[in-house]
């Protein structure tokens, strides 16, 4: 006699079960995470552009955004997680506008804990190597961002657009900096994510969900790889 076939919802209450029985907690906000992305996403993308590129190629990203959304009007630009500066030398290239400021934020000494297998502490380091720039629009702000992202927060009035780059891959450090730029952030803001689905989704998108939980924010993906690992979303309250 054949064994009765199990249907997808048994199959997923049956998992469910274990995991909660069985699972570390570490295994349960994998769970969490990937279940509340998949439950957002359709609804955050609806009207996104959705763009087909390899890694290497992640300026085609930034131009879209640079060129539909803010039209090479100047912008106030701050990156978190700078390592070589190839990204913010993209920037500085496709938004020539003089008015334009940038701000670039590292240790220069790699992550600050450990992230992925193949990803330590002290991974991208550039052993205290600051990028090389001749555009005076640049700035370097060296230093872990604990040490560094409150004070020039405080100090900080936007005059422009506000453009974050988060690259900071590690959940600690995206969320650290999102909720000392809260004041500055408005409807409007444009924000970029390099890793925004890593391990699961607990990095960058858990950093993006807690933030917007506990400031009252929300905002809507504009423009994305298919794969949703490098995107822009832009701030609606």
């Amino acid at each position: 006699m054949s064994q009765p076939q199990i249907n997808v919802e048994q199959q997923a209450v049956k998992a469910a079960v274990s995991l909660l029985t069985q699972g570390t907690p570490d295994a349960w906000n994998r769970h969490y995470r990937s279940v509340h992305f998949q439950s957002l996403i359709q609804e955050k993308s609806r009207d996104a552009l959705f763009l087909d590129f390899e890694y290497k190629d992640r300026k085609k990203l930034y131009q879209c955004v640079n060129d539909r959304f803010i039209r090479k009007a100047p912008i106030d630009y701050c990156e978190f997680g700078v390592a070589g500066g190839q990204s913010i030398k993209n920037w500085l290239e496709l938004n020539p506008n003089p008015e334009s400021r940038f701000y670039g934020f590292d240790s220069f000494e790699g992550l600050p804990e450990d992230w992925t297998k193949n990803a330590p502490k002290g991974a991208y380091t550039t052993k205290g190597n600051i990028p090389e720039t001749d555009d005076p629009r640049a700035s370097f702000i060296v230093g872990l961002f604990q040490d560094t992202v409150e004070e020039f927060s405080r100090n900080f009035t936007p005059e422009n657009r506000l453009v974050l780059h988060m690259d900071a891959d590690l959940y600690s450090s995206t969320l650290y900096c999102l909720m000392n730029f809260n004041s500055h952030i408005k409807p409007g803001t444009i924000i970029l994510f390099d890793e925004f689905n890593a391990r699961n989704y607990t990095d960058e998108y858990a950093a993006l969900q807690d933030y917007c939980l506990t400031c009252y924010r929300d905002y809507t993906i504009i423009a994305t790889r298919t794969d949703y690992v490098k995107l822009a979303i832009e701030i609606t309250k």
